[in-house]
Formats: C-alpha cells, structure tokens, sequence
C-alpha cells in the first residue's frame, strides 16, 4: 500500500494542545484536515450534563468554520469531528479530547500552497483562542499527568 497523504505537525502558539494539519492524498489535496487533541480538566466540582457542554462546544466550533473560513475553501461541506468522551468525565481528572476539522477546497483545481497552509494555521488557532481557551467548564493541558 502506497503513502499518499501528509501531515504537518504546528508546534509553536499551542502551548496546551497538539496540533496536526495535512491531506489525505499531497497530489491532488482537494480536502484538508485540522487536528487539534488536548486533555481537558473539568474546572468545576459540580454535578454537571457533560452531554450539553460537549455538544456546545461542538456547536461553536460549526459555526465558527461556517461564518468565518475563507473562500479558498467551502464551508458548507466542512465536517467537524468532537470527542470527549462524557462517561469518564470527573473533577480532578484529565480527560482525552480530540478535534478533527476536515475542510475542502473550492477550486476545481486546488494546490497545497503557502496561503492554504497560512489559512489553516489561521483556522486552528482561532478555534483554540475563541472556542477551547474560553471553555468555562474544561481547562485544557497538552499531556495527561500534571507536572
């Protein structure tokens, strides 16, 4: 089987997240994916529906892609991909979250360039900022262990 896609891996800005961005084919990269995983720490010791903030932020991260992606890509047919897992959710513990946003490319004849990736980076830092870091309920680390 024959490797077709790249992954890049963003390291400086996102001090509390591993961030990846690529393609599933370099030749022809018509779509896009952004990864963004952290471990999120719940920051309150009440009883919560950790359902509802999951699907919230779930929310905000839809529109956030549909009102402000460039028009370098479509973003109608982007696709976000939230997971927190809820049942393991308690106070004091680090939980696994990871956030695949897969976007695709409006030209019919689209390239991997400078400006694609600068759009990207732009996409998944704004996200962390105005989506992640403002989170009320989780307060999210790049490892699981505290040091």
């Amino acid at each position: 089987m024959k490797k077709k896609g790249r992954a890049f891996r963003m390291g400086k800005g996102y001090n509390n997240y591993n961030v990846t961005h690529g393609t599933v084919d370099s030749k022809n990269p018509k779509s896009l994916y952004i990864n963004i995983s952290a471990w999120g720490e719940p920051k309150q010791d009440t009883e919560i529906n950790y359902s509802n903030i999951i699907r919230s932020l779930d929310k905000k991260i839809n529109q956030y892609i549909y009102t402000t992606l460039g028009s370098d890509f479509v973003a109608k047919r982007s696709i976000i991909d939230l997971d927190i897992r809820e049942s393991g959710i308690k106070y004091g513990k680090r939980s696994y979250m990871s956030c695949e946003i897969t976007v695709f490319q409006s030209s019919d004849n689209p390239q991997y360039s400078d400006n694609v990736k600068k759009e990207i980076e732009k996409v998944a830092q704004k996200v962390i900022n105005d989506v992640f870091d403002v989170s009320e309920y989780f307060k999210f680390h790049k490892e699981k262990k505290k040091k």
